[in-house]
């Protein structure tokens, strides 16, 4: 690959500000204590690619937890009348240890600390508010004579097999198919605060005016949600389904970087940006560096 890049992710110390990059792909950012802490999430796809997440974050001294997402949803409803799919039930992934979400609180001070407040956030506890009843019991008909008598009932006619078979099948369709997917959340932090004013115009996610991608960004943005296309012709960079606003200012920050792409839409395999060409992607390759352990070669760029 010859002399390393002075964008390169290998050519300078990890940093806490490299996690633009999740925020390139689904991640968001979350502010808290107006303004003055913040955090990072972003949901992938594996929970190899998680771990990988969560190892990077510690490289740049953020502590970060895995949570396995379950999301119900009905595969054989069409478009039109497609009921909306349940909320996406967060469990804590088992053999990962959670680490509490620490905040920063509304104290008054003019200067925030440097380290992270310790006290945790209050979350909720879920409220089962469905009552309890019982079904109502029949004592009697209220019949005062003797009921004339009644032809016995006629015996129904055998199910056919292939009736049986096609009523379970119907019944089988309604039930939701579960799709999962794993969310890495850091705590709030402090030293988060600066990224997510920069990333965030209100409760909307925008690109920083002049935003530039160096390799360490590019890095965790291949990390979060980089893969091959199926035909091995080009790679694509994932980008958020819910903030289209950013997709163009993210295609333009690529090109800067020496890395023209094209847009492609939910129809085409996106969002996401796709690279081609040999060289493009060598410069790439050379960019985000090696793999990291534990990432499948099928997700990494390589040239």
């Amino acid at each position: 690959m010859g002399q390393l890049s002075f964008y390169s992710a290998e050519a300078r110390q990890p940093c806490v500000g490299d996690l633009a990059g999740l925020l390139c792909g689904p991640g968001r950012a979350l502010g808290f204590a107006r303004g003055r802490a913040a955090r990072v999430s972003v949901t992938v796809d594996t929970r190899d690619r998680a771990a990988a997440v969560v190892a990077a974050l510690a490289e740049r001294g953020v502590q970060a937890r895995i949570e396995l997402v379950t999301t119900p949803v009905r595969g054989e409803a069409t478009e039109d009348d497609a009921p909306a799919p349940d909320e996406p039930v967060a469990e804590e992934h088992p053999g990962v240890e959670a680490v509490e979400d620490e905040v920063v609180p509304d104290d008054g001070l003019d200067e925030p600390p440097d380290e992270v407040i310790d006290d945790p956030v209050d979350l909720d506890e879920p409220v089962d508010d469905e009552p309890d009843g019982f079904a109502p019991v029949v004592i009697g008909s209220g019949r005062s004579r003797p009921a004339e008598h009644e032809p016995e009932p006629e015996p129904e006619a055998e199910t056919a097999p292939e009736a049986k078979t096609a009523e379970l099948a119907g019944h089988s369709e309604d039930e939701p198919v579960v799709i999962e997917s794993w969310q890495v959340t850091t705590a709030f932090r402090t030293d988060l605060a600066g990224l997510a004013a920069q990333w965030l115009d209100g409760d909307r996610k925008v690109v920083p005016p002049g935003f530039t991608l160096d390799g360490a960004a590019l890095r965790l943005w291949a990390l979060a949600s980089g893969r091959w296309v199926e035909s091995g012709s080009g790679y694509l960079l994932g980008l958020d389904p819910e903030a289209p606003d950013t997709h163009e200012a993210l295609r333009k920050a690529l090109a800067t970087s020496g890395l023209p792409s094209t847009l492609l839409t939910g129809k085409a395999g996106g969002p996401a940006l796709r690279v081609v060409g040999r060289r493009r992607l060598e410069r790439l390759a050379e960019l985000v560096g090696r793999a990291p352990r534990g990432v499948a070669e099928r997700t990494w760029p390589a040239a």
